[in-house]
């Protein structure tokens, strides 16, 4: 019997993992770290306020056996310090939490961006691929940053149990990242020659992998994602969205554009994962006894129904009404013409 802490609890991910941990027989009690309560019924549940930036962590991990990190920034922020805090030196913490309470096994989520966007990429990508996260989008270099701290901490406690686990972009129930702001927008942005292939995971599937993570010995890095992948053409069509469509040589300096006046929810080092593949592969967690319960079509068809009332332009949200339609429509427009003015200059 085991009692598990888990960081980040009050994220849709950690709500998700929560809820079936709850129903494990081996695990005794959870203790759900983070500012805010999950917000959930669970009998095994014990709340306790706490940063991972906190030096003072150890008190809030207090009697844990075993510690899941899912505690980060999982959006680029204006503040890249913020960010850099949270996602690197929040896991340093966690690390020095779970060695001083003694936890035998540590999870850690990281991301697939680790792996970096680029041309020559694999598809799909295994976990013996390098790590080469792409320093320009800080979302995935603090990922890399931090899944190297996890590996020199775990090679320093050879009697500790580290799991890491690399899901592909997550959508479902309660996600709100500037990956799901992205897919509300009215239009897409796609670079000129590049239509790579789009995968995507569950966030139950996630959580079903990190019980996994819990309940057996799942040593070193493990990728999560929905079985195969689907063409960008596809993806448009199920999110019933259309593209828009930019030169190269003027992408970048586009996306800094609209990013510093607020019209884009992706900061220019983000058009890199627009450009090139990054598929995973997930042979070793299914050889672990894992298993998607979701397709990526059914992945997307949810999140268009769940999402269907919303509609995102730039870093505003906004709830679709008849009175507006039209202007969130006139909107959209602006932010195509913006992109189209730029590309021809």
């Amino acid at each position: 019997m085991s009692t598990v802490a888990v960081t980040g609890a009050a994220g849709a991910i950690g709500r998700a993992l929560i809820a079936r941990l709850d129903a494990e027989r081996s695990v005794t009690r959870i203790l759900a770290v983070d500012l805010e309560e999950p917000g959930m019924p669970a009998a095994k549940l014990e709340f306790r306020t706490a940063d991972v930036r906190d030096p003072l962590l150890p008190h809030a991990l207090h009697g844990a056996d075993v510690v899941v990190h899912l505690a980060s920034r999982c959006g680029p922020w204006r503040d890249e310090d913020t960010m850099f805090a949270c996602n690197v030196h929040g896991t340093r913490h966690v690390l020095t939490a779970a060695e001083g309470v003694g936890a035998s096994k540590v999870v850690h989520l990281s991301s697939a961006a680790v792996y970096g966007a680029h041309a020559d990429n694999a598809v799909p990508l295994a976990e013996s691929a390098p790590l080469r996260a792409n320093p320009d989008f800080g979302y995935g270099y603090h990922h890399l940053l931090s899944e190297e701290l996890v590996a020199d901490w775990a090679a320093a406690h050879p009697g500790v149990t580290v799991s890491v686990l690399r899901p592909a972009p997550v959508l479902g129930p309660g996600v709100d990242d500037f990956i799901a702001r992205t897919l509300e927008s009215p239009r897409l942005p796609v670079v000129r020659g590049y239509t790579p292939p789009r995968q995507f995971v569950h966030v139950d599937d996630v959580a079903t992998a990190l019980v996994r993570a819990v309940t057996a010995d799942l040593p070193g890095p493990y990728n999560v994602a929905a079985d195969g992948w689907l063409a960008t053409e596809e993806l448009f069509a199920l999110l019933g969205r259309k593209a828009v469509v930019v030169p190269e040589t003027v992408a970048f300096s586009v996306a800094e554009h609209l990013w510093d006046r607020g019209l884009s929810a992706l900061p220019a080092g983000a058009l890199h994962y627009v450009m090139h593949p990054v598929v995973l592969a997930t042979d070793r967690l299914h050889e672990r006894g894992w298993a998607p319960a979701h397709s990526n079509r059914e992945v997307v068809r949810e999140f268009v129904e769940a999402h269907r009332a919303y509609v995102t332009l730039g870093r505003v949200r906004l709830r679709r009404r008849p009175l507006y339609v039209g202007a969130c429509a006139g909107l959209g427009l602006l932010l195509g013409l913006a992109f189209g003015r730029r590309a021809t200059r």
